[in-house]
């Protein structure tokens, strides 16, 4: 049991950089394996005459002092110098050997796991389903005019969507700008992706507001718009947060709302996210290695 946990507490904790705390749990495990080894040693061989027992004081020497300089927490020394001192004898070779397989074990653990764990984080998301994403419809497509759009019509594209308001005062406009750079970024490494702005705010976003709106930014830039209905449904899809400030009866307010970029495959699956602290060019070369890590 004890070493179940110990095991545990040095796998569990592997993302841990801390060497000192690694050195601390391997020799906790070490230590408790040597124990319940110098047990079986001693039910092997019998116990040791009482002169030639082991000391078990503070001694550098002493198993308990080792212990200690190991790191290995009071608790544990005193219990493994209590085993030594009894009936278990001596460390022999069985202990030994078991000492070195699990720290050798331990050790190749971590650094297996620690390659993995880089891995992943460079590759990006890649395992199982997002609970985000996925397709929505019922919106209306301003770049022509209020016709019915879903989002079925991005298969094949890889898409960037984000979520905004067109009366957003700094932030919708400086992070459509971003948007359109990292589009033009993208295109120039021949590669294409393309910007979609959808509505949060639909009772004041019309069709020919959100249309005049988008050009600004980019000519590819889709903007769509509907009812409060579809946009909110759409906004659920994402896990979007928005929430109006100020004077919600009338028209004099703002919409309060998560900063995100969503990008999205040619299957119409969620890939990952870019946040307000993302630049134009950063975020394109992170596209640009998605869409090499999808084979695109």
């Amino acid at each position: 049991g004890d070493l179940h946990r110990l095991l545990v507490t040095a796998v569990g904790r592997r993302k841990s950089r801390n060497s000192r705390w690694m050195r601390r749990n391997l020799a906790r495990a070490a230590l408790a394996v040597a124990r319940s080894s110098m047990s079986a040693d001693a039910a092997a061989t019998g116990a040791l005459p009482a002169g030639a027992r082991v000391s078990t004081g503070g001694h550098p020497r002493s198993v308990a002092g080792r212990a200690r300089r190991l790191g290995a927490p009071d608790a544990i020394a005193r219990s493994f110098a209590s085993s030594a001192h009894g009936s278990s004898g001596p460390v022999g070779w069985k202990s030994l050997a078991a000492m070195c397989a699990t720290g050798g074990g331990l050790l190749w653990w971590y650094d297996a796991e620690r390659r993995r764990r880089l891995e992943s984080i460079r590759a990006g998301p890649s395992s199982g389903k997002a609970s985000i994403g996925g397709a929505f419809g019922n919106v209306k497509l301003a770049n022509e005019n209020g016709r019915a759009w879903r989002t079925d019509e991005l298969k094949g594209k890889f898409a960037l969507l984000y979520f905004g308001f067109t009366m957003c005062p700094d932030i919708c406009p400086d992070e459509l700008e971003k948007m359109a750079e990292c589009v033009d970024l993208v295109e120039k490494a021949g590669k294409s992706v393309v910007p979609v702005f959808v509505s949060i705010d639909p009772e004041r976003d019309t069709v020919k507001r959100v249309k005049e709106y988008v050009k600004e930014f980019h000519p590819k830039l889709l903007g769509v718009t509907g009812t409060v209905e579809a946009c909110k449904a759409a906004a659920k899809q994402y896990r979007v947060y928005y929430h109006k400030t100020g004077d919600e009866d009338g028209d004099d307010y703002l919409v309060d709302h998560s900063i995100i970029m969503y990008l999205v495959d040619p299957a119409g699956e969620f890939v990952t996210f870019y946040g307000k602290n993302y630049e134009a060019a950063p975020m394109a070369e992170a596209i640009l290695e998605q869409m090499k890590r999808l084979g695109h």
